[in-house]
């Protein structure tokens, strides 16, 4: 049987640390465009919802005439789908803002 020299230990070492970490820097990509595909997805459809609640909230507010339950349903409708979009623009700059922060947080070490 040969023995395994110091060198060729190390060399195994070596490997199998660069080899985990490829695997987790691919890992992160990986993490890192799902979570930017569920961000903009949340901002999207909070945006959108909050279009569609404000031009219904402010039809049935327009509409109303002297029924006063439906002016204020339709009132409040308005008022909550314009802060559904105020919400979304905000969510837009805060991510944004925290993605800019702190960019590549894991560097894969790769020798050349």
């Amino acid at each position: 049987m040969a023995r395994k020299t110091k060198g060729a230990r190390v060399l195994t070492a070596l490997f199998a640390f660069i080899a985990t970490t490829g695997i987790a820097a691919a890992q992160e990509s990986e993490i890192n465009n799902s979570l930017s595909e569920i961000e903009s997805f949340v901002a999207t459809t909070l945006g959108q919802i909050g279009v569609i609640v404000f031009l219904v909230g402010a039809a049935a507010w327009f509409v109303s005439r002297k029924h006063a339950d439906r002016a204020q349903w339709g009132w409040r409708g308005m008022w909550g789908g314009a802060g559904m979009i105020i919400l979304s623009v905000s969510y837009n700059v805060f991510v944004t803002l925290f993605e800019n922060l702190a960019p590549g947080m894991v560097t894969p070490w790769i020798p050349f």
